[in-house]
Formats: structure tokens, C-alpha cells, sequence
């Protein structure tokens, strides 16, 4: 009987590292980790850590266990770290004065500056369900997967990225609590000007439109820019519109076949018509055989 263990694959992109020859994983990440000036980085998102190892040695251990994508971060320590303890890590994470979306935007920043500057960039937003099992779990609530065709309880992260023909980058992120099923907290938080306090209240109390006008706005004001704003169709509404008119985006939105009329302005001998059509009018009348 075998009783080894049998970890999951690595990336693809790790694998192909490591076949060629002479490639060792930890001089590449910590190469990576040197030419991105993390340090720098750690330090402007506020991360800091009183006593033991220091908060840099702790997020580079963090970043090298989600690259591997081991089980966990108990096995992680268990066979790959040396002087470092998985409590160590753990705490670290459970932290809730760490801005984690500060060293995100941080590190996106620095990814987009190499995008080249005459291509077309665009914001792209999705969102996805994921399942969280255990009836005390809280922060979840219960969601419809449009791929499974049924109801589930768990998260629904609303992602933010720009892609362009130079690569694509995650930007921003924020958890959707909805109203059905919601799993309260065991306790309030103790500070509740903490960051994951104030993450929390987005969650419960801000709706996804709302959402995704923040993460656009926090990425202009960090220099992150697009002409164009993709998503699909649960994101065609009226504030998203409004929101690409503000910023000056190209909305490229799927549109709901609902009732839902869209004024239309024409110009014909001097005379200006305006009419309401819904979505299968406007298809035929701007859209069909033009």
C-alpha cells in the first residue's frame, strides 16, 4: 500500500520552468521578487511586523505557497520551510489591519507599466461564484450559478482587470454578500475601522454596480488607464452606462432582453426624432443588415 502523498500538478508555466536545465524555483521567484522592489512595495502598502521574522520574508513565503499551489499552508510548512512555522503564516493572513488591496493596486501598477501605450486597453469585470461548505461559515450567503443552473451558498467575487494585447492584470476584487441566506457574524468586529471591517460593510451593503463603479474610480486615481469597458450581459444597466459616460469609456456590454426601452435620437431632413425602442427594435433598426 502506498501512503505517499500526491500533491497537484504545478502550473503550467512553473513546469516549463522548471524541465529547462539548470533552473532552480526559488532563484527564479526570488529574482522576480528583487526586479519588482517588494520590499518598496510592502513598505507603501503599510505592511509591517513588530518582532520575529520580518513581514517581507513572511508575504514572499505567502506569494512562493500560492505559485506552488499546495494543499495547504500546514503541509507547505511542513515539508518545504525551514525556521518558519505555519502559525507564523497563518497569523500574518488573519490579520485585519493589513490593506491587502493597497499591495494589490501596488503591484498591478507596476505590471501595467509595461504595457505599451499606443495599444487599445480595456477594463474587464466577471464575476464568479465560489462554494463555502459549513453552516456556521460567515460572510456567505446564497447565490445563482448561471452555469449550474441552481442555487448555492459561498461567496461571489467581482473582479476588475485590464487586458490589452500585451497581456492581461488583475486590478481589484470585493466579495458580494447577497440578501438570501446570509450567514451573520459570530461577533462584531472589535475595531470596526479596520480594514476587513470596512471590507465587510461593502460587501453587505453596496450593490454590485456600486462595486464596480469604486474599482474603476480607485484604478484612474492610481494611474491605471483604458478606453474601453467589456462585460456581459448581467452588467448592460442603466448605472454602468452612466458610470462608462462619466469616465469617459467605451462601453461594450451585452445587452438584457428585457423590457427595458433605450431612447434613440435621429436626424432626418432637418428634423429631429426622438423614439423608444427595446432591445430586439434596436437590433433590427441599427444593428441588422447595416
Amino acid at each position: 500500500m502506498n501512503n505517499a502523498l500526491k500533491l497537484p500538478a504545478l502550473p503550467a508555466l512553473t513546469s516549463d520552468l522548471l524541465l529547462e536545465s539548470g533552473i532552480l524555483v526559488d532563484n527564479v521567484f526570488a529574482k522576480l521578487w528583487q526586479q519588482t522592489g517588494m520590499k518598496t512595495i510592502l513598505h507603501r502598502a503599510g505592511f509591517n511586523k513588530r518582532s520575529g521574522s520580518s513581514i517581507g520574508e513572511v508575504i514572499y513565503t505567502l506569494s512562493l505557497w500560492l505559485w506552488l499551489k499546495k494543499e495547504s499552508i500546514g503541509m507547505f510548512a511542513r515539508y518545504s520551510l525551514q525556521g518558519m512555522g505555519k502559525d507564523v503564516l497563518y497569523d500574518t493572513m488573519n490579520r485585519k489591519d493589513l490593506n491587502w488591496r493597497k499591495y494589490h493596486e501596488l503591484i498591478a501598477c507596476k505590471a501595467t507599466k509595461s504595457f505599451r501605450k499606443d495599444i487599445k486597453k480595456a477594463f474587464v469585470v466577471d464575476d464568479s461564484i465560489v462554494q463555502r461548505f459549513g453552516k456556521k461559515m460567515p460572510g456567505i450567503s446564497s447565490h445563482f450559478d448561471h452555469t449550474t443552473g441552481r442555487h448555492m451558498m459561498g461567496q461571489q467575487v467581482l473582479t476588475l482587470g485590464l487586458s490589452s494585447e500585451d497581456g492581461f492584470v488583475p486590478l481589484d476584487n470585493e466579495l458580494f454578500t447577497s440578501q438570501t441566506k446570509v450567514q451573520s457574524l459570530s461577533e462584531p468586529f472589535k475595531d470596526g475601522r479596520s480594514t476587513v471591517a470596512k471590507r465587510h460593510r461593502t460587501a453587505v451593503q453596496q450593490t454590485k454596480p456600486e462595486m464596480v463603479a469604486s474599482m474603476i474610480r480607485r484604478a484612474l486615481r492610481a494611474g491605471i488607464e483604458a478606453s474601453y469597458f467589456l462585460a456581459d450581459a448581467w452588467f448592460g444597466s442603466k448605472a454602468i452606462i452612466r458610470l462608462c459616460q462619466e469616465t469617459a469609456l467605451t462601453a461594450i456590454v451585452r445587452m438584457k432582453k428585457s423590457k427595458m426601452k433605450y431612447r434613440v435620437t435621429e436626424y432626418t431632413e432637418g428634423k429631429v426624432i426622438k423614439c423608444e425602442m427595446d432591445v430586439k427594435v434596436l437590433y433590427q433598426h441599427s444593428v441588422r443588415k447595416q
